[in-house]
């Protein structure tokens, strides 16, 4: 889809999560801003229109959406991806299981039954992978012909067992992709029909990376195209004329075609948009450092934003051995989320999560049949949640049945259903804030620089407490803090990533081969563009190179910006990245020769929409009071409710206090006050003594 609509209709975010879907419209001619929050349905495609109409707004009128999904990831952490074979270089089958030889820290460290997760639920079985005589020098030239006759051999074997999804990794092949293109050619006569990824996805260097990225790719393309093109299907029949943007776990959207090519790197799209909204707040609000909580119902993801600039990582683990390489936003997770279950953990103490009721059932109060208390529950318990407020009233909480739940679980540890309500609300912001230090204290970071802030709609429920944990002294709750992810992926930009390692010297007389990739690289990317009908008259390129010391095998990715590479800029990138070594790992060994292993171009092109803020709702912020017991406390007291939308700038609240809105509700601690800024944003600081005092 490429035809745009009419510029004063609609555009669209929607992200579908495990619990809810989240959705928000501009109206690009009047600035309207609708939001809303949909149960998340088995068939997402349905869930996109129920959330459509959820905000009153018809299909064909859209002119843009901008979509997350949780297809991919849903489909590998339930390992219900298509079966998939995988063809490698004759003695390297096995290099998903071998990985790195990395052990998860914690607990199961030191034990000695441990069983890496890609083993004992693999995603490509043993009996699956197959090892093909071939061999590619480290510069590409060919040391030994492909066994085309082995490939065949293979490819028979896989078909005969049903296999639809192959993956084709050989030895060296980022270099010279000759091999995986015949053999990719091979299994596609043998197997008609077959979704089949090579190292094409993005041609780098380490091999269990690469294997790895390939073979998930496999795994989850074929759900992940279906959706889309299911998706594509039913918005068509609806009568949509506009684009369809798909969020890319780089931070940027992709252009339809594109993201079909690339299932894998959509896996966690949705938190990236929140992240992506971030990084514009920090921007906006004065607040350039932020340790961000979004917390859905399944989970919760964490990241830290430093200078109001995207925060890259070129590798993403999702379980030890199964590592994605690619440049993407350094987004972390833990299940921990507002429909995880309380239950014993493995030495039998209270645990929230990582188990999730999700959205079917779904938390006990929700009376949709769930049986077993989640944190939703125990925030409903213990007050934080309002019964008749939540969800903007889609949803009347069940306060009794949830208190009921609390207390038939409470009673394995001899503690009343709200003693417990309190423990679960304590330990999953305990644990939050414990995954929030991983991403920040643990790399270095002085957290008092930093801002929390949070989103998803558990999230302000929350965040003060986490915050206080972590030693914050500021907190921003930003405007629809439950519809933030689908707002961050509305406000982002289209961005095309692509790399190819060349395994060269960082020398002057390198400079022209080094400019030569780059300018290829781009010259790809425009051209792609171009065909798929994007105008990329103001498309800016971003590079950077992946880097290391002559006889190391891991390298470092230096971002250098967009001018031309000459022989007189050596120098100054050696530098740069001695000085990138020093910032990473204390020392920089300059004595060495470095090396460039990849070059990576990053095209962006600006998405501009306005977006709408105006003044608060007329009326009295107060509300009412609300019986809540707040963390610390022995029992539930009288606090005041208000209504965010009628809060007016500058004029503060003092806790304790709860603050509702349509999709979320904020708790604002003792000693604490909470105002909303000029950027309709709601602050919570530290009161002085005194006042809080008195």
């Amino acid at each position: 889809m490429t035809q745009v609509a009419d510029p004063d209709e609609w555009i669209v975010g929607v992200d579908v999560g495990g619990t809810f879907t989240d959705i928000i419209g501009l109206n690009r001619s009047t600035g309207e801003v609708r939001d809303g929050k949909v149960l998340s349905t088995k068939e997402q495609e349905v869930g996109v229109l129920e959330a459509l109409d959820a905000i009153g707004v018809a299909v064909p009128s859209v002119a843009e959406i901008v979509h997350g999904h949780t297809v991919g990831i849903n489909a590998l952490l339930s390992r219900t991806g298509e079966r998939t074979g995988l063809i490698a270089t004759s003695g390297h089958r096995d290099l998903l299981d071998i990985g790195r030889m990395h052990r998860e820290f914690g607990e199961r460290f030191y034990d000695p039954t441990w069983v890496r997760p890609h083993q004992a639920r693999p995603i490509v079985e043993r009996a699956d992978r197959f090892g093909v005589a071939e061999r590619l020098r480290y510069d590409g030239t060919e040391l030994q012909a492909l066994d085309e006759d082995a490939v065949r051999e293979a490819a028979r074997a896989l078909a005969a067992q049903g296999t639809k999804s192959v993956a084709v990794c050989l030895l060296n092949s980022y270099t010279n992709g000759e091999h995986e293109r015949r053999a990719a050619e091979i299994v596609a006569e043998e197997i008609p029909g077959a979704y089949i990824q090579t190292s094409e996805l993005y041609p780098v260097t380490r091999e269990h990376e690469r294997t790895a990225t390939v073979a998930l790719d496999a795994y989850v393309g074929p759900a992940v195209v279906g959706y889309l093109n299911r998706l594509d299907g039913l918005l068509t029949e609806q009568g949509y004329r506009g684009t369809l943007w798909i969020m890319m776990m780089n931070g940027g959207v992709a252009t339809f075609s594109d993201a079909t090519k690339a299932p894998v790197f959509q896996l966690v799209s949705g938190p990236v948009g929140g992240v992506s909204g971030s990084i514009k707040l920090a921007a906006e609000s004065g607040n350039p450092n932020l340790l961000t909580i979004d917390v859905g119902g399944t989970s919760t993801d964490v990241s830290a934003i430093r200078g109001a600039t995207t925060p890259l990582t070129d590798s993403w683990t999702l379980e030890t051995g199964l590592t994605l390489t690619m440049p993407l936003v350094d987004v972390e997770s833990i299940g921990s989320g507002a429909g995880s279950l309380i239950r014993p953990n493995a030495l039998g103490a209270v645990a929230v999560g990582p188990a999730s009721a999700g959205s079917n059932p779904g938390p006990v109060c929700y009376s949709r049949g769930g049986t077993e208390p989640t944190l939703t529950d125990a925030c409903a318990a213990l007050g934080v949640l309002q019964p008749d407020l939540f969800a903007n009233g889609a949803i009347t909480l069940d306060v009794e049945a949830a208190r009921k739940a609390l207390a038939a679980t409470g009673a394995q540890w001899s503690m009343s259903g709200d003693d417990l309500a309190a423990s679960a609300y304590e330990i999953a912001c305990q644990d939050i804030a414990a995954k929030v230090r991983t991403i920040s204290v643990y790399r270095g970071l002085n957290v008092r620089e930093f801002a929390l802030q949070p989103s998803g709609s558990a999230g302000p429920m929350l965040a003060d407490r986490v915050g206080q944990i972590l030693g914050l002294d500021r907190v921003i709750v930003p405007r629809s803090p439950g519809q933030f992810s689908a707002l961050g992926l509305l406000r982002s930009d289209l961005m095309v990533t692509r790399a190819r390692s060349i395994m060269t010297g960082l020398r002057a007389d390198r400079a022209d081969a080094i400019e030569t990739a780059f300018v290829t690289l781009q010259e790809r990317i425009r051209g792609d563009l171009v065909d798929q009908g994007v105008d990329v008259s103001e498309m800016r390129f971003d590079r950077a190179i992946f880097a290391m010391y002559a006889g190391q095998t891991w390298d470092n990715r230096l971002p250098i910006g967009a001018e031309a590479i000459t022989d007189l800029d050596v120098p100054g990138l050696v530098e740069r990245f001695h000085q990138l070594y020093r910032e990473s790992y204390g020392f920089a060994a300059t004595e060495i020769p470095v090396v460039v292993s990849t070059v990576e171009v990053t095209a962006v092109i600006p998405r501009r929409h306005t977006d709408s803020a105006t003044v608060g709702e007329p009326g009295e912020p107060f509300l009412r009071t609300a019986s809540v017991r707040v963390p610390g406390a022995e029992a539930a007291a009288d606090i005041p409710l208000y209504v965010r939308e009628r809060m007016q700038p500058n004029k503060p609240v003092v806790g304790p206090a709860l603050v509702t809105e349509k999709f979320a509700t904020t708790l604002v601690l003792p000693g604490r006050h909470a105002y909303i800024d000029d950027g309709l944003n709601l602050i919570i600081e530290s009161l002085p003594a005194e006042e809080y005092l008195s």
